[in-house]
């Protein structure tokens, strides 16, 4: 794509997209998604988008990236739609055939241009622009916390989804990125959607906004812990997971007080060394709140992100090598946020069950309130509270045999938390109502099991801490009216 287009040209484009139903609801009506094909789904798009159309000509092109030949784009597609596309670089004409020069991926309501997928096969792919629809963009953010804010910056920008995102419920949004090709699809993509409170500059980590500081940093930056430097999007220069680790370290001096970093990270688990103690040292001067994926032993991490976008290498044995050489036991991703407070900082570490498919911000700040009020409350303030069992807690009855084996909880929101529990302890959950201070709870399930309850009264507070913490139980304010 060229840096030619000017705002007329991207709401001319918008424009006539949106008139061929070119949008993520329509397409996923179609089509069955909204996103180019997966591996094994290629054919079945294909068959669905055979009807030689205009919105399925743009289909062929933009979504599936399959070449298109002229004399059908010449019926189907108004001369004027066809000399704008080339002129601002969407499209190319050789031997009879038009190509698309990017992928334009619906996002709920938004539209993102970024690289073709051809380009990984060219001399252009170490630059390439990663699309919208990749997982890590929408995983993080589907994470983000969308309370208003004056000032959000996006670093390490790719084709702008995070920025874009983040204008809606942000003043203003600075955009960052070493690539000067991504800020150029950030650019047009701001102008795509008539978005106007999104501000570009070209630079590493945080020497664009050297002198700044902001309300919410949102990054996905090149976290894959490689040997190489194939593609910018993704790898970094930097050896094991230290580019992580600095770009944790500086976020502080550019958030302003009771300001959150979110990003996405990978780092490593290395002999001689637990992971939870390697990522603490990374932080100073905030809070942390961990999203802990599943870990990756370092042969099935190598395999998985070798084959990332359909990027295949022969260089796995290298990349195997180097985690041996580094005494990498395996690699633990998730997703960090940050808050800037002064005085005692805490840590909490959340697992995630699954995949995250629906908005999970609110759930993330719920999390960080419930740490947030555990770290106010000594044992006693704790025993005079009021909590009640969450209204999205679900439980269901384990059996074997024909015997309960225990109960299974889980949070019908966003991240699913769940976990399993012997029936006395789902006995004392129950007793939560809402009515009554934690210490009427613990004296009424110690009388029910004939327990002394000053000796099993600190086991009891350890599980309410517990269940607190994953949202099990919810403060209640008997101040409020």
């Amino acid at each position: 794509m060229t840096s030619k287009a000017d705002l007329a040209d991207a709401q001319m484009i918008r424009a006539f997209l949106d008139a061929h139903g070119y949008d993520s609801a329509t397409l996923t009506e179609t089509l069955g998604r909204a996103r180019p094909p997966a591996e094994g789904e290629q054919q079945q798009m294909f068959d669905d988008s055979r009807k030689i159309t205009t919105p399925n000509v743009l289909v062929r092109l933009f979504l599936l990236g399959s070449p298109v030949d002229v004399a059908t784009y010449e019926e189907f597609i108004p001369q004027p739609a066809r000399e704008l596309f080339e002129r601002v670089g969407l499209t190319s004409v050789s031997d009879g055939m038009v190509d698309a020069r990017v992928v334009i991926i619906p996002v709920e309501d938004l539209l993102f241009a970024s690289d073709a997928f051809q380009i990984l096969g060219s001399d252009e792919a170490a630059e390439f622009i990663l699309p919208a629809s990749t997982h890590s963009a929408n995983f993080l953010r589907l994470l983000t916390m969308r309370g208003k804010v004056n000032t959000a910056l996006d670093l390490g920008c790719g084709c702008g989804i995070q920025a874009l995102f983040a204008a809606r419920h942000s003043v203003s949004v600075v955009a960052t990125d070493i690539s000067p090709r991504a800020l150029a699809y950030t650019r047009f993509n701001a102008m795509l959607n008539n978005i106007h409170n999104v501000e570009c500059f070209e630079g590493s980590l945080f020497e664009p906004v050297a002198e700044q500081s902001f309300d919410l940093i949102i990054s996905n930056p090149p976290f894959v812990i490689s040997p190489s430097e194939s593609f910018v999007y993704r790898d970094n220069a930097m050896e094991l997971d230290t580019f992580c680790e600095a770009l944790v370290k500086e976020a502080p001096a550019h958030l302003n007080a009771g300001g959150h970093l979110q990003m996405l990270c990978e780092w490593v688990e290395v002999a001689g060394e637990s992971w939870q103690d390697r990522i603490t040292g990374w932080i100073r001067g905030c809070d942390a709140w961990v999203l802990h994926a599943k870990p990756l032993a370092p042969a099935s991490y190598v395999q998985q992100r070798s084959s990332d976008i359909s990027v295949h290498t022969d260089a796995t044995d290298d990349w195997t090598a180097y985690f041996e050489k580094h005494q990498v036991r395996a690699v633990h991703p998730g997703m960090l946020t940050l808050r800037r407070r002064s005085g005692d900082n805490w840590l909490h570490v959340q697992s995630l069950p699954g995949d995250v498919v629906s908005p999970a911000g609110e759930v993330i700040a719920d999390g960080i309130e419930a740490v947030d009020f555990l770290e106010s409350c000594d044992d006693d303030s704790l025993l005079e509270a009021t909590l009640k069992v969450a209204d999205n807690l679900a439980a269901e009855t384990m059996r074997s045999d024909g015997k309960v084996t225990g109960i299974y909880l889980k949070l019908n929101n966003a991240l699913a938390t769940d976990a399993e529990i012997d029936g006395p302890v789902a006995a004392f959950l129950n007793l939560f109502s809402g009515e009554r201070e934690v210490s009427d709870c613990v004296n009424e399930f110690a009388a029910t099991t004939d327990a002394d309850v000053d000796k099993l009264r600190g086991d009891l507070l350890s599980i309410v801490r517990v269940f607190v913490s994953r949202g099990f139980l919810v403060p209640v304010d008997t101040n409020q009216a």
